[in-house]
């Protein structure tokens, strides 16, 4: 994998793609929201909403994108997020990415509730 530094986005760019069914514009408007976005839970509540997308790739870059979350605001909903990861463990294709998530939530995020 090879790091590529991704700019911000605006949220209407995410918007915009998913009406478009565009995945790979869905994958860069999440990771440049993810990593740029100032509100978290609005960044978590937008992956969330990708849980069961038809694409297990923009289903993978929303649980990484949970990771990112949780990495970059130290805070995320652990109640609704962790159920969505440990379900995604049971898929070959996602597994990883949601592995990761989870080592980002453990690593990052302080506090019972998932707030920091």
């Amino acid at each position: 994998m090879k790091y590529e530094s991704v700019p911000p986005v605006r949220r209407d760019e995410l918007r915009r793609a998913l009406a478009e069914k565009d995945n790979e514009a869905i994958h860069t408007a999440l990771v440049g929201l993810a990593l740029h976005d100032e509100d978290g839970t609005w960044v978590q509540d937008q992956c969330l909403a990708l849980k069961d997308h038809p694409s297990w790739d923009v289903r993978a870059i929303a649980l990484l994108c949970l990771g990112h979350v949780a990495r970059i605001h130290g805070a995320i909903d652990r109640d609704r997020v962790l159920p969505v990861l440990r379900s995604a463990l049971h898929d070959p294709r996602t597994a990883g990415y949601a592995e990761q998530a989870i080592g980002d939530i453990e690593d990052f995020v302080t506090g019972a509730d998932g707030r920091s």
